[in-house]
């Protein structure tokens, strides 16, 4: 059989039915007590019956529940049942943080606000041939520009944004995204992102970041607050962040959502952070 963690019962095809049927196995037929679906799969699986019996692996054995099914494939242990016989371990062994407040309560500087790579700015690469484009501004609603007008302190505040004084080639308009008691300010670069060079640095998939892992018995995993913003911009990659509100102009000192080249930017920067540190790897 097949260990599958994912699987909520037991499962064999009519096939290995007929042979354990053949073998005279010793069982208890029951009544079908539920829909079966695969995964990924809205339309029912076609269950023929049920049945218990003692399932058996090496010194270990259970009584486990088995469902039919019609056609041909291969038979799948599911998780409880495979847990029972000690060919599947969740959950063990593994040295887990009891409170999320553990590691913030002892070191409480490393997650105040958020922070800022040091030494060190990102560059937005331009195509100076296409031509700038200045949008004109969104109208707000008016119930929602007093928390616009705070988003916007807010981020000038924790030296995100800074106001544009004077002429900009690029100005893109905000889209206003409600949240549950805030606000999200989101910048609709498609146009500015036409003259963005993409670096195109690769970004590792789950399943080749987890077969780097391979072997490993200690896991941590971390997430950077705001990971984007706590990249700066270069001077010279700010003008193209540029955005209009009713409050006025402003532009982006970090790297930003909205940006075509920012995630793989982002990957590539960290990638360098980390790079040494044994067993560490990122991923957006």
């Amino acid at each position: 059989m097949l260990i599958d963690s994912g699987a909520s019962c037991n499962i064999i095809d009519k096939k290995t039915w007929d042979n354990l049927k053949q073998q005279r196995i010793t069982c208890e037929s029951a009544k079908i007590d539920k829909t079966l679906y695969p995964y990924g799969g809205g339309k029912p699986l076609k269950v023929l019956g049920k049945f218990a019996t003692t399932a058996k692996i090496r010194e270990s054995k259970t009584e486990a529940t088995f469902y039919v099914m019609d056609g041909e494939g291969c038979p799948l242990l599911g998780k409880e049942s495979a847990i029972e016989l000690n060919v599947l371990k969740i959950g063990l062994d593994i040295n887990q943080v009891k409170s999320a407040q553990d590691i913030p309560a002892q070191y409480p500087q490393c997650f105040e606000g958020f922070g800022k790579l040091k030494g060190y700015q990102a560059k937005i690469h331009i195509n100076q041939s296409v031509k700038p484009v200045a949008q004109s501004v969104r109208r707000i609603p008016f119930s929602l520009r007093p928390k616009v007008k705070d988003k916007l302190k807010e981020l000038m505040e924790q030296d995100i944004i800074e106001e544009v004084k004077g002429p900009t080639p690029w100005v893109s308009p905000v889209v206003i995204v409600p949240k549950l008691g805030d606000i999200r300010l989101c910048v609709d670069m498609r146009l500015a992102n036409d003259a963005i060079i993409r670096e195109r640095h690769p970004i590792p998939t789950v399943e080749e970041v987890l077969y780097e892992m391979n072997g490993s018995s200690l896991f941590t995993k971390l997430d950077l607050k705001w990971g984007f913003h706590q990249i700066e911009l270069e001077e010279s990659s700010r003008e193209i962040t540029t955005f209009v509100t009713h409050a006025g102009l402003f532009r982006y000192k970090r790297l930003m959502f909205g940006i075509s080249s920012a995630p793989e930017t982002y990957q590539h920067i960290i990638q360098q952070v980390i790079a040494g540190c044994e067993g560490a790897h990122n991923n957006l």
